[in-house]
């Protein structure tokens, strides 16, 4: 089993987050225990958020 991809925590910045990068941390999801997911998912979505906001600023 390898090691989980690193998950930003809340404090970090999400703005500069290339998409494909953020999908990833959804592909560890099965090994990280499940107290962690709803972090993970709130970071996805605060990333993929961050995403659209650079595509409507463009």
């Amino acid at each position: 089993m390898t090691a989980p991809t690193p998950v930003p925590g809340p404090s970090q910045d999400l703005d500069g987050q290339d998409v494909a990068d953020v999908l990833r941390w959804l592909e560890d999801l099965q090994d990280r225990p499940l107290p962690d997911h709803v972090q993970v998912f709130d970071d996805v979505h605060r990333a993929l958020q961050a995403a659209l906001a650079r595509l409507d600023e463009a």
